[in-house]
């Protein structure tokens, strides 16, 4: 059993680890579809320069065969790409790989360009190699990794020497400041290409971990790790909803009119849940289950379980009068809770898992929601959850109920509010009636 838990995990581990690759790698191909926009935006504002500018200013270079070809050749390449990228899917590998071979290309190409234009024209323009350099290192901003970062400032600043050498312009005081103002770009674009990887991957696991954990649990695991997801045993209070004659209900309405009703209702009552540390675990049709104690520790689990659901009755009372105002029938509902000890964890396989609690408090909380509709009460709790609430709520006991499932009987208690202060006991406890379920 344990090695199957192991190779379970290790699955879910490794189609989380394909996901963010897959994530990453969508990120970098978005990011070369800009850098080959702006690659021909660059090359179309270059061309104006040299020709239309250049011949109004009377700077206008001597024509060249060979120059003229490879622009044409480079025109016509990054035409070609930034097409491609367009209809391109993701991958990892090309995300890796792609972004030397432009690179490589970039640098080749304006340094070429600027050798050229040199021994053309009997004169080098330093300025203009260095600003094009600048932009080649700019350009990683928006890929996979760093490395690509620090790829580019390197084959940037080699370019840049490399030029200067061949024209025999080479100064060290100058070539010394132009690298470092180099390496300080590639570091800041460096810094900025990891961090925004980080908080893109960030937001991402975020928003899929707040589907089914509450906000302060979520923050836990993102900064402890999966590990407060591991399988743990562990005493919570469980409870379970159901809206009362929901069948007849659904059928006076259009399908779209039911799931609007729903989405509306668990909408707000799962917001009730989470903000009092619980987690809704799952909906059942109309019903739904949530938890307090796991994945997070929480000693007062039974406590925040009560005020949740005597929180869930207001806002079904705010819900109904608005529902009225509009002549829509009222709704009710049935709400159970017990305390009792569970295994909680990931369950599922590698494509299809969720975090849930599995044991016989489980079933005794369903249970015990079932009751209220027979007992007509809209919550009732359990007497374990019913003692863990420390005398902090106010109610009275119902009755003892048999439940399928279970030799021992149940006792339940009917919950009306909260204590006027903490430290308040409960009123004495009433028998109303008693029977069997």
């Amino acid at each position: 059993m344990a090695r199957r838990t192991s190779e379970s995990t290790v699955a879910r581990f490794e189609v989380a680890q394909a996901n963010q690759e897959q994530v990453l790698a969508e990120s970098a191909l978005r990011g070369e579809r800009v850098v080959s926009w702006v690659r021909l935006v660059l090359l179309v504002l270059l061309m104006l320069s040299q020709t239309v500018i250049a011949r109004m200013s009377g700077e206008l270079q001597p024509r060249d065969l060979l120059r003229g070809g490879v622009a044409l050749a480079f025109l016509a390449w990054s035409i070609g790409i930034a097409v491609l990228l367009q209809y391109e899917k993701p991958t990892l590998h090309r995300a890796r790989w792609r972004p030397v071979l432009a690179t490589v290309l970039d640098c080749g190409y304006f340094g070429f360009m600027a050798w050229r234009s040199s021994v053309v024209s009997g004169s080098f323009n330093p300025q203009m190699l260095g600003a094009i350099c600048a932009v080649i290192i700019a350009f990683s901003v928006a890929r996979y990794s760093w490395l690509h970062v620090v790829m580019s400032t390197v084959m940037a600043s080699a370019t840049f020497m490399t030029v200067c050498v061949l024209l025999d312009t080479f100064s060290f005081s100058r070539v010394s400041f132009v690298l470092g103002c180099y390496v300080s770009l590639g570091l800041l674009i460096g810094w900025a290409n990891t961090a925004v990887s980080s908080m893109f991957l960030g937001l991402r696991r975020r928003d899929n971990l707040s589907r089914f954990l509450p906000r302060q649990v979520v923050e836990r695991v993102l900064t402890s790790g999966d590990g407060t997801l591991e399988p743990v045993q562990r005493e919570v209070t469980i409870l379970f909803s159901d809206i009362r004659d929901f069948t007849s209900l659904s059928e006076s309405l259009p399908p779209r009119a039911v799931l609007a009703l729903l989405d509306d209702y668990f909408g707000h009552m799962g917001q009730i849940v989470m903000g009092h540390g619980g987690m809704v675990n799952k909906f059942l049709g109309d019903g739904m289950m949530a938890c307090w104690g796991v994945p997070d520790g929480d000693s007062h689990h039974a406590r925040h379980a009560m005020q949740a659901a005597l929180d869930m009755r207001t806002k079904l009372e705010e819900l109904n009068a608005w529902r009225e105002q509009r002549g829509q029938p009222r709704l009710r509902i049935g709400i159970g809770l017990h305390t009792g000890v569970v295994a909680a964890g990931m369950l599922g396989g590698a494509e299809q898992h969720e975090y849930t609690v599995i044991g016989d408090a489980v079933n005794v909380a369903s249970r015990v929601e079932g009751l209220t509709k027979g007992l007509e009460v809209d919550i009732l709790v359990s007497e374990s959850t019913w003692k863990a609430g420390e005398g902090r709520f106010l109610g009275e006991r119902i009755s003892e109920e048999k439940v399928k499932g279970r030799r021992e009987s149940v006792v339940v208690y009917s919950l009306t509010g909260r204590a006027p202060s903490a430290n308040t006991a409960p009123r004495p406890p009433v028998t109303k009636r008693s029977g069997s379920n």
